[in-house]
């Protein structure tokens, strides 16, 4: 499975250590956590966060792993840099997606309207698919080192992009802490925030996207 159709099929994600909370109070009302949640987004006016990701195939028996940073800026401008596989790249710049992954496929550059796009940003996945779910409360987790609340999110109807959506909540902040969803076929993308700087500097250019010399561009 290439790394577009981890992007476009089930979203980007994170390898961590997930164990339950000892001692920790049970959320159980899934409103009180979306309620911690939407405010905590709704203040916030940029971030940056670094993630792991894990992808599970089934069909391949295959995992795979990444590692990257996420940069955002309210409400709608991401970044995704991938260290681990080096180079690959999603920047959306409010007009645009570009998709640029040298690792998977070399010599060109994938350019989508950002309004119709299927790439989205895991740290809004909340905010953003939230209508399409059913929310229930998975009970409290510690994720990097971070008291959380998990959201099991399941489909209202057959046009849901995911399966299931699970998000881990972190208790203190209202910041999404991981986020996994799973694909019709099975595909389980994971993405876990082991450092999050909300409001954090970030440069006027980081949004933008040169594609590199010599790099075909496909519009889709």
């Amino acid at each position: 499975m290439t790394v577009l159709q981890t992007l476009c099929g089930a979203g980007l994600l994170a390898l961590a250590l997930v164990q339950p909370a000892a001692g920790l109070g049970i959320q159980s009302d899934p409103e009180r956590i979306l309620r911690h949640a939407d405010p905590a987004l709704d203040r916030l006016q940029t971030l940056e966060a670094d993630f792991d990701q894990r992808v599970y195939n089934p069909v391949l028996e295959r995992t795979t792993t990444g590692h990257g940073t996420l940069t955002y800026r309210a409400p709608r401008l991401f970044r995704i840099a991938y260290s681990d596989p080096a180079g690959d790249l999603v920047v959306n710049d409010g007009e645009r997606v570009w998709i640029y992954l040298p690792s998977s496929q070399p010599g060109q550059v994938i350019r989508q309207p950002s309004d119709q796009s299927e790439v989205r940003n895991p740290l809004t996945y909340l905010r953003d698919l939230r209508d399409d779910y059913v929310a229930v409360s998975g009970g409290p987790q510690a994720i990097a080192g971070r008291t959380t609340d998990r959201l099991v999110l399941t489909p209202r109807g057959d046009q849901a992009p995911f399966m299931l959506l699970e998000v881990w909540v972190d208790r203190e902040t209202g910041f999404p802490r991981q986020v996994r969803t799973r694909t019709e076929e099975g595909v389980a993308t994971t993405y876990t925030f082991v450092r999050v700087e909300p409001n954090a500097r970030i440069s006027a250019g980081a949004f933008e996207f040169e594609p590199p010399e010599n790099v075909e561009i496909f519009d889709s």
